[in-house]
């Protein structure tokens, strides 16, 4: 990351400052205005056109503190024919303000642990879906994806090399390392507004080859392993670009655990997997013909141990299972809806996905049969956006690192804490089928 020109103001084309001086309107003034002071704390030189997609969380009408746009100027814009830049798709909202979209009648929890605000109250569903906002955005040209893991239905995807600018963790990864394009942590309405962002870190080609190389003594094959091997990862790496070796190939399933996982047990924008990712072909086409900074081994003992850290359950008793952190996709419901079929759960089992998949999930009969069995099926949000659990719940079940690690946050009780199981994803099912946790390490 380029450090050495914090706090400078970037070079900008004359274009840009028509904007920043307020030619265009207010709107855009001010997202230039929030743009060039990104550029200072990035020590950015410039901004860098963007010629994929964009993704940001809503409403996310203020850009920072000090850089707001009302309602009312955003709608005075739309009304003027202003529109996104770029392809942008909408992310589910930040925390504590985004209510399930498919499935909210079954939520027996209060948004926030606000009693007033309960997910399954009509009135408060519909006062919390902000849909005067989203109108709007929606003129602008945004797509209501409202989902986490919203490349699972975008159809859309940008190609190897183009510049996006995208937000969700999980996704930054999936960017930058699975399809090749180009993102920083910067998906906002002023990047996507605009077709520009800062050109710093993950957009410029040197930043984004490898510099360490990450190693094990298992081959790593399961959807588990690919978790507890992203957290391990990342926990080892923090923010530097890491060449991993030791997997098979992922599938999609695999690839949304590791990414999420990489991406909150470190801050790794980038990584390489030999053979397999756009840009690494082999090692030396991953680091750019230059040696390693680092070598690092994540053997057994050291998986073992991100595991145990990962599994804070306070007893054998599950309370509930959760599962789709990131969103889960069709085929992750496939494989549930038939793993349930003609069982019936214990304890309460929330599947989660994005709204553009609750649909086919509702065609396809698998809806049908996780309400026989007694889950049930949500979209567009997760726990930690909606900020609490169901009352009684204590003990957790999870099949993902992300989620076993921001779970607690839900909950920030010292005296009264929540206590996560975390394992596989047929070992949660069984939790949710026994209300017994069974997992283990193998």
């Amino acid at each position: 990351m380029q450090n050495k020109k914090l706090f400078t103001d970037p070079i900008l084309t004359d274009d840009e400052k028509l904007i920043l001086d307020g030619a265009e309107g207010t709107v855009k003034q001010k997202c230039m205005q929030y743009l060039v002071e990104m550029c200072k704390i990035a020590g950015a030189e410039r901004l860098v056109d963007l010629d994929g997609t964009g993704d940001m969380h809503t409403p996310g009408l203020a850009l920072s503190q000090h850089h707001i746009i009302t309602f009312d100027e955003l709608a005075e814009f739309a009304d003027r024919g202003g529109r996104f830049k770029i392809p942008t798709f909408a992310d589910k909202s930040p925390f504590v303000e985004q209510p399930p979209i498919h499935g909210w009648e079954h939520c027996n929890l209060c948004q926030g642990k606000n009693p007033n605000n309960r997910q399954d109250d009509p009135v408060f569903h519909e006062k919390a879906m902000q849909r005067e906002v989203f109108a709007v955005l929606n003129k602008m040209g945004l797509i209501t994806t409202h989902s986490c893991a919203n490349y699972l239905v975008m159809s859309y995807l940008p190609s190897v090399g183009q510049h996006c600018s995208w937000f969700e963790s999980s996704q930054q990864t999936y960017c930058n390392a699975t399809l090749g394009a180009r993102t920083n942590f910067d998906g906002t309405l002023a990047t996507c507004l605009l077709g520009k962002a800062p050109y710093y870190d993950m957009h410029i080609t040197e930043n984004r080859y490898g510099t360490v190389l990450v190693e094990t003594d298992r081959f790593i094959s399961t959807d588990l392993e690919w978790d507890v091997y992203g957290f391990a990862a990342g926990e080892a790496v923090d923010v530097e670009v890491p060449v991993i070796t030791g997997t098979a190939i992922p599938n999609t399933t695999q690839y949304q655990k590791f990414n999420s996982a990489i991406a909150t047990g470190g801050a790794v924008r980038m990584y390489h997997l030999p053979g397999i990712t756009p840009e690494a072909p082999t090692i030396e086409f991953a680091t750019g013909g230059k040696p390693f900074a680092e070598q690092v081994m994540i053997d057994s003992g050291a998986l073992r141990r991100t595991y145990d850290i990962l599994n804070y359950g306070a007893s054998d008793d599950v309370d509930m299972v959760y599962l789709g952190c990131p969103h889960l996709n069709i085929v992750d419901l496939m494989k549930l809806a038939a793993a349930l079929d003609g069982k019936k759960c214990k304890v309460p089992l929330w599947i989660i996905t994005a709204p553009w998949l609750y649909g086919p999930a509702k065609e396809l009969g698998y809806l049908e049969k996780f309400e026989k069995a007694g889950a049930t099926l949500l979209s567009g949000t997760c726990l930690a956006a909606i900020g609490s659990v169901p009352d009684g719940v204590r003990n957790i079940a999870v099949d993902t690192a992300k989620q076993a690690y921001y779970i607690t946050g839900c909950y920030p009780d010292e005296n009264d804490p929540l206590h996560v199981c975390y394992g596989s994803t047929g070992e949660c099912i069984d939790a949710a089928l026994t209300g017994k946790w069974r997992g283990e390490w193998r």
